[in-house]
């Protein structure tokens, strides 16, 4: 069961959907740049775009978006390591006009073996891709 669940599942949808708009508002908070976007990836994934930032930058932000999550404590009682809304973040970045094989695709992959890596890590983390690319298989369903 994914913890987001056992939010609604304690709280109730309502509660859940106020926690996501929550959530969604820190992130964009602290992504500020013009051409930044954050969007709602399905279920309780968000996506951050953010154009022409390197590995180092994007963990950065990624780091600031994981801390701020937590530190607005949003009580989630089911979470049993932190008792509020926490965020596992994979970051993954491509420069396609110098890997043949970056694209989309690609991109979306590494970024989701690293979220993979990072909730297996023990959630409430950020991992970049370039830890985890060749380390994790990809799993279905994650």
């Amino acid at each position: 069961m994914s913890i987001f669940k056992a939010y609604n599942d304690e709280y109730g949808h309502p509660a859940g959907d106020a926690c996501l708009r929550a959530v969604a508002k820190i992130i964009a908070a602290e992504i500020q740049r013009a051409g930044d976007l954050a969007v709602r990836y399905g279920g309780e994934e968000f996506v951050v775009l953010l154009p022409n930032i390197d590995a180092r930058d994007c963990a950065h932000i990624g780091e600031r978006i994981r801390q701020a999550i937590r530190a607005a404590g949003l009580v989630h009682a089911p979470n049993e390591s932190a008792r509020c809304v926490t965020a596992s973040i994979g970051g993954a970045t491509c420069r396609p006009w110098l890997e043949r094989t970056a694209g989309p695709a690609s991109l979306v992959e590494a970024a989701d073996r690293a979220l993979y890596g990072a909730k297996q890590g023990g959630r409430d983390r950020l991992v970049m891709s370039g830890e985890v690319f060749n380390l994790l298989p990809m799993a279905s369903g994650q």
